[in-house]
């Protein structure tokens, strides 16, 4: 019967012979058929002559099982090395798969995202405009919804030609986009199904260099799908919207506070001929802290800013 050293080492002459071990299992193999009769006679059958000759020898009993397990030991080594060589392969196809994949992605929606941005974002015929109004001083409010969860909204800057971007002009766009919450952003995200936005369509400011004032009006608002053609129009300079109603004024205001637009507060309050000072005391009120103006010898402590941000309202259905 055959011992156990013989076994692994009749089992290796295949990969011996090839040359497909590593030197010291090379010299182990030809120490164990130089000292044993029977894989020295299955290995002459082979045809093949070993590089060093000597006698053969006897081993004892542990002799042969030590060799064994120190066979196996190298063999167990070379399978692990071989392991991690194929696994960093892998890892690496992997790696440039997800990175050929974000460069497609980016192609795709005109260097917006990525791949994680086009797989969750919403595209846009699962989103409708359900409400559409322009307020006194021309920013247009509206209300989205979609049949998928909302999670994350993200609204553009104003994007101009650069060749007009200190200069006034009429060639402005605005956008914005919704996504679903990845799984590993899921309960940290709060989720909706709707929500209000208000855009600006027109913003005044003055060049640093030459104090050159210029106006840039908008030209268009559109939401953003998964790729640069999928896009909802959402309002388009010419189109005729209905006039806001008293309440989506007051939310309007309301949200112009938060998000610190005072001026703008002040001034869509005077337009509809409500008391701006009175309006903005009542809305705020000195709880909640959203600003905090005029000083005991009437002063103002704060300059207030005009700008243009485009507002995000989630909690659409709180009455003000």
């Amino acid at each position: 019967m055959k011992n156990r050293e013989c076994a692994i080492v009749q089992d290796l002459l295949v990969l011996y012979e090839d040359g497909m071990l590593q030197e010291e299992s090379m010299q182990m193999i030809e120490e164990h058929i130089r000292g044993c009769e029977e894989c020295m006679k299955i290995y002459e059958n082979t045809g093949k002559e070993l590089s060093i000759s000597c006698e053969v020898t006897e081993q004892t009993e542990a002799e042969q099982e030590d060799a064994a397990v120190a066979i196996m030991k190298k063999l167990k080594k070379r399978i692990t090395r071989k392991n991690k060589i194929i696994l960093s392969v892998i890892l690496t196809l992997l790696l440039v798969a997800v990175l050929a994949a974000d460069s497609i992605c980016q192609h795709l929606s005109g260097g917006y995202w990525g791949i994680v941005d086009m797989i969750y974002r919403i595209p846009s015929d699962r989103v409708e405009v359900t409400q559409i109004y322009q307020l006194k001083n021309g920013d247009i409010y509206c209300e989205l919804r979609s049949d998928k969860k909302i999670g994350i909204q993200s609204a553009s800057d104003w994007i101009i030609p650069d060749y007009a971007y200190e200069k006034s002009t009429e060639d402005v766009r605005l956008e914005i986009s919704f996504r679903q919450v990845t799984p590993w952003e899921s309960g940290n995200v709060p989720e909706m199904y709707r929500l209000a936005v208000v855009f600006a369509t027109q913003r005044k400011g003055t060049v640093v260099e030459t104090d050159k004032e210029i106006t840039q009006y908008c030209r268009e608002i559109i939401y953003r799908g998964k790729t640069e053609k999928d896009c909802l129009v959402i309002w388009e300079r010419g189109q005729k919207v209905e006039e806001a109603p008293e309440d989506i004024e007051r939310k309007v205001i309301v949200e112009y506070i938060r998000d610190r637009q005072i001026d703008k507060a002040i001034q869509e309050c005077e337009s509809l001929g409500w008391d701006s000072n009175k309006m903005i005391a009542e809305i705020c009120g000195e709880s909640q802290g959203y600003i905090q103006y005029g000083s005991a010898d009437g002063e103002e402590s704060v300059n207030f800013l005009l700008n243009y941000d485009t507002i995000l309202i989630n909690n659409i259905d709180i009455q003000y």
